[in-house]
């Protein structure tokens, strides 16, 4: 006979308990830490972003001109999909487009995956029979609502180009490993970012169950005076 030593073990009730308490904080770790994940995986994306625009910038010191957009579809000369520039006969095979990551040197796609969607004004891309830029307004605008009621760019300062990521839904983007397209967004204000008009959408991050519908987009453009004032002052303009 074994002698009782004083000591009992857990009954079924008590480790389930313990089981339980161990699940909740792990829980409470787990969310936050997934949320970390997401904000550091944001300011990266916004951190390239940021690059872009001073790469797009150098471009334009050095040639001259913005360059057009990787074209997505098989439409029209070039290669789609293939991070260059797609080009015929001097102006832009599409204006809006993948952003042309080869030619610009960049890895071109956000921390989800998906390629950088760019748009530029053809004034700014035109380059045949000679370089055409002026100075009045493009057509390009950025809105904090599909409807517009509220513009973040000015009519006069419109940018000559706009880029943005498609955010961790990724709708609207394409696939930087498939090549494929993304599912469509199903959001007015996402929906504005994807439709190929001059018109985007930019504003806070908003749940698919809020009055604002689902939007993760982030977006940056160009400023057109700072634009012309260091091609003024690179040479590139009178």
């Amino acid at each position: 006979m074994i002698p009782n030593s004083g000591v009992s073990g857990f009954s079924l009730i008590e480790l389930a308990i313990a089981i339980f308490v161990i699940t909740l904080l792990l829980g409470g770790l787990l969310v936050p830490l997934s949320t970390q994940v997401e904000q550091r995986k944001f300011s990266e994306t916004q951190k390239v972003l940021d690059e872009i625009k001073e790469a797009l910038m150098g471009y334009a010191l050095a040639n001259g001109y913005l360059p057009c957009p990787d074209k997505t579809t098989a439409a029209g000369v070039g290669t789609a999909n293939d991070g260059q520039e797609d080009v015929n006969a001097g102006t832009c095979v599409t204006q809006e487009g993948n952003l042309p990551w080869v030619t610009l040197g960049l890895t071109g796609y956000d921390s989800w995956g998906n390629r950088f969607r760019y748009r530029v004004d053809a004034q700014f891309s035109q380059r045949a029979p000679t370089f055409t830029l002026t100075t009045t307004s493009t057509t390009l605008r950025v809105c904090t609502t599909a409807a517009c009621t509220s513009l973040l760019t000015t009519i006069s300062d419109g940018p000559p180009a706009i880029v943005l990521s498609h955010g961790k839904n990724g709708f609207g983007a394409i696939n930087s490993i498939t090549g494929s397209a993304n599912p469509a967004p199903t959001a007015v204000d996402e929906l504005e970012n994807t439709n190929g008009n001059a018109t985007f959408v930019s504003h806070p991050t908003s749940t698919a169950g809020s009055g604002a519908g689902e939007f993760d987009d982030i977006v940056v453009w160009l400023s057109r005076e700072v634009l012309l004032n260091r091609m003024v002052a690179a040479g590139r303009l009178p």
